[in-house]
């Protein structure tokens, strides 16, 4: 059995052929594409812990990886200056700060909620799994309102793949010029003009320097934060929250709990994130040669840390391909782990409760079209472009 992940049908359901290789081939290769793979939930832990064998210095997407030179991105970095950099950007996601912008995800969740009521159905990612991360994450940046829609755009076209191709196409290419060019402004914009937002602080941040004084970060790793962190930002929910309603559909028993029990969505987020992760892998590069499992890994070898596995093993989850939100979770892999856990997580965190709380208030008894589903194609992305969504519909505001 062949692990591609550029395989269209594998975007359909990766998990039969995670749970092959988590039995047969813990650690698998690919001779065809050239990686090498972990699955079982331990191997992916310590891998992640591990950042000076397993490095993301040449590139963290398979695509990308060992075809890298120096980068300006923090997720293609090891320490130190990885950690110079995520400390900084920590700041702006300290729990007060993330606290403070839940009045603010809220409105935003029922301003989007409310005028979908009397329709009837709708695609709710269109219309609101997709439009809630990105002004949350747009307003920290200080990416105009009006300008939001097409930063989106540009971030999911760059991640787009064709069948069994590992080269970003000529959509993809465009995109990333694009994006690069409306950053580009940005950044100069706020260099003349600074401003209450995300991207004057980059501007105008110090870091140690190497001769003991400060320094500023250039205009290619401001760049590089803004387009990870608009990137981040929008995928990791849209196709989160996306996910859990498809899930809940799926699982109606699991519904009914939540709409009995609000208090358990916090945990239903945790369970989805363990059982249909956004993020399916994270590269590495080994550094040394590694033995796993009765095999040899050369340095230099590329390897996928198979996050979306790791929430199925069933050496760490009993009954893993039970989807219950009451479930008992102790730890799991689906914002990463070590050195490069996500930064936004506990943000993510709070706009997917919010959102499910908003959304089931409103809409306790809807069916999706599964007919009508599209799903995005990445390599390492799981989630999908559109889910058709019909409801009973009714006037008015239920809060």
């Amino acid at each position: 059995m062949e692990f591609d992940p550029y395989s269209y049908e594998l975007d359909r359901d990766p998990y039969p052929v995670y749970r092959f290789l988590r039995d047969e081939q813990p650690l698998y290769r690919n001779e065809r594409l050239d990686f090498w793979a972990l699955s079982r939930f331990d191997d992916v832990l310590a891998a992640s812990l591990d950042w000076r064998s397993y490095s993301s210095a040449q590139g963290t997407v398979l695509e990308l990886m060992g075809r890298m030179q120096e980068s300006t991105m923090i997720i293609f970095m090891d320490p130190p200056r990885q950690t110079q950099l995520r400390n900084l950007v920590s700041k702006v996601f300290t729990p007060r700060r993330i606290a403070g912008l839940a009045k603010e995800i809220r409105e935003i969740a029922c301003a989007y909620l409310d005028p979908l009521l009397p329709l009837g159905g709708c695609d709710i990612v269109r219309e609101f799994t997709s439009r809630l991360p990105m002004d949350v994450i747009s307003a920290m940046l200080g990416i105009p309102s009006d300008d939001r829609e097409q930063v989106q755009r540009w971030s999911n076209q760059t991640l787009h793949r064709e069948p069994g191709n590992p080269d970003p196409p000529a959509l993809a290419l465009r995109a990333m010029a694009d994006m690069f060019e409306y950053v580009g402004r940005q950044i100069a914009e706020r260099r003349a003009r600074p401003r209450d937002d995300m991207i004057t602080l980059l501007t105008q941040a110090e870091l140690p320097g190497d001769d003991g004084g400060v320094q500023r970060l250039s205009d290619l790793e401001i760049h590089s934060f803004i387009t990870l962190l608009a990137a981040a930002g929008n995928e990791t929910v849209t196709k989160l929250l996306a996910t859990a309603l498809y899930w809940l559909w799926k699982h109606p028993e699991q519904r009914a709990r939540l709409l009995a029990q609000p208090k358990l969505i916090p945990n239903a987020v945790e369970e989805t994130l363990r059982f249909d992760p956004p993020s399916q892998f994270q590269g590495r590069v080994t550094t040394r040669e590694l033995e796993l499992h009765g095999r040899t890994m050369p340095a230099g070898s590329r390897v996928l840390l198979l996050t979306g596995s790791s929430g199925r093993d069933e050496r760490r989850f009993p009954d893993p391909d039970r989807y219950d939100v009451g479930r008992e979770i102790d730890l799991h892999l689906g914002f990463g782990y070590g050195q490069h856990i996500c930064l936004g997580a506990s943000l993510a965190r709070l706009e997917m409760t919010t959102a499910l709380d908003e959304f089931l208030r409103r809409f306790p008894d809807y069916e999706v079209d599964e007919d009508g589903i599209d799903r995005v194609h990445s390599s390492n992305v799981r989630g999908f472009a559109g889910v058709p969504l019909r409801y009973a519909a009714r006037p008015g505001d239920t809060r």
